[in-house]
């Protein structure tokens, strides 16, 4: 085979793997404290926890003392597809293999007199997990079988009280993303599985300015803004790891031992290849209004605004300067409502909360695949907080309910790419949060 076939067959197969986990950081993680988790991540206009710092920093404002909050959450996402052998009818059903991954949402907050509060936040606010069960023989393979991604915020920010009812904060998002992802490259002619790929790396630390508005005019009433800006992360000489799949002596091992030395393995059975990536994130901006019922109950609606279509490519730098590619994204803006209500069951003891959301998909039919097999979604919460003198407990659950999808349009496969799987999706998620706070 010549030199240039060998090179387009490596880039068709690397090319498959990274584009597509750029469309699964799309996978927003709204969830950064337990009780707004509860309330349906309605907390913009209340954000009177540490979480503050993500929900909208200037919250920390109203808050008297110091204040750490410590929250884990347990998400348990499920994909399942059904795929249409042909596009009359019949199918064949996959799924993902049931795993928890955890997120982080710890936070400490402190008045520091003279009108100025200061707080520091980790939490995560993008991330994936995606492992499909047997992958040697998966449909989707050849985009991924494992895949796990992790975006990680570390936000200062200080607030400041410009009356006793308005606080303007600012602050930074320090972010930094690590990914791992897995998939195979089939043989041309004999259809096994010929190369093994595994792209890793952790990018860049990247800052950015975050802003946060609340408005408490009196007692019952509260708005609240916040945006954090646009991200871009900075991958630098990454590891990408292609491994023969094929044992010596099997057909087809030939073929791929050679494609791999030809490359720069020197056994071919081997090949680390540097990789750099530029990894583009949206912003995400919040509007919410609160209000106070009665002593005991409380409701918050919130419109979130997420700007996915600066997503708009993923240039990838190989060693190799002939698998250079700039791939190209259809992203659009997306949307969600929020609401989320709480209610007093004991005053300074006992609260419990529930929350509603709809969150409509930035992801065009034609890029949905076995990474990111997005979809309108509506998410359904409760929870209840626990205070005794200066500790509180809060816990959560959230459902997440995709909208089936399916990537058949107008009778055709909606991406022609015979790589990607066609048939019908289905994603749904369990969170559990748990939150633990000491006020000093």
């Amino acid at each position: 085979m010549r030199r240039s076939s060998m090179f387009v067959l490596l880039a068709a197969g690397l090319i498959l793997a990274l584009p597509q986990l750029a469309a699964a950081a799309g996978f927003s993680i709204y969830e950064a404290g337990s009780r707004a988790t509860a309330l349906g991540g309605a907390f913009t206009a209340t954000a009177d926890d540490g979480s503050a710092l993500f929900y909208n920093p200037a919250g920390i404002s109203f808050l008297s003392g110091s204040n750490l909050d410590v929250n884990v959450f347990g998400i348990a996402p499920k994909m399942k597809l059904s795929q249409a052998t042909t596009l009359a009818g019949g199918d064949y059903y996959n799924e993902t293999k049931d795993k928890t991954y955890l997120a982080p949402g710890t936070f400490f907050t402190t008045n520091l007199g003279d009108k100025t509060a200061f707080g520091l936040g980790v939490y995560a606010p993008f991330g994936l997990g995606v492992k499909w069960e047997n992958p040697a023989s998966w449909v989707g393979r050849q985009v991924s079988y494992d895949v796990e991604i992790q975006t990680i915020y570390i936000t200062p920010a200080l607030s400041f009280k410009l009356t006793d009812n308005l606080a303007l904060a600012v602050g930074a998002d320090v972010a930094i993303q690590h990914l791992d992802l897995h998939k195979y490259t089939l043989h041309p002619t004999l259809g096994v599985n010929a190369l093994d790929t595994e792209i890793s790396g952790t990018s860049d630390p990247d800052v950015t300015p975050t802003f946060g508005l609340m408005y408490r005019p009196n007692d019952k009433f509260s708005f609240g803004v916040m945006h954090h800006m646009e991200k871009t992360l900075d991958y630098s000489d990454q590891d990408a790891v292609l491994a023969n799949a094929i044992a010596p002596g099997q057909a087809g091992y030939e073929w791929s031992s050679q494609l791999l030395m030809s490359l720069g393995s020197a056994d071919g059975n081997v090949l680390n290849q540097d990789i750099s990536a530029k990894f583009k994130l949206p912003s995400i901006t919040t509007a919410g209004v609160s209000y106070q019922f009665s002593d005991r109950f409380r409701a918050e609606l919130d419109y979130v605004y997420f700007t996915w279509s600066n997503f708009d490519k993923l240039g990838l730098d190989f060693a190799n300067d002939a698998l250079d590619q700039d791939i190209e994204f259809y992203y659009d803006d997306s949307w969600q409502i929020r609401y989320g209500m709480d209610y007093v069951l004991q005053p300074d003891k006992i609260k419990l909360m529930a929350g509603y959301v709809y969150d409509s998909t930035p992801q065009p039919l034609a890029a949905v695949s076995p990474l990111l097999p997005d979809s309108d979604r509506s998410d359904i919460s409760f929870g209840a907080a626990i205070k005794s003198g200066n500790y509180d407990m809060t816990l959560s659950y959230m459902v997440v309910l995709g909208d089936e999808r399916t990537n058949i349009e107008n009778g055709r496969p909606a991406n022609p790419d015979p790589a990607y799987p066609v048939g019908t999706y289905k994603s749904d998620a369990n969170i559990f949060g748990i939150g633990l706070g000491y006020h000093f």
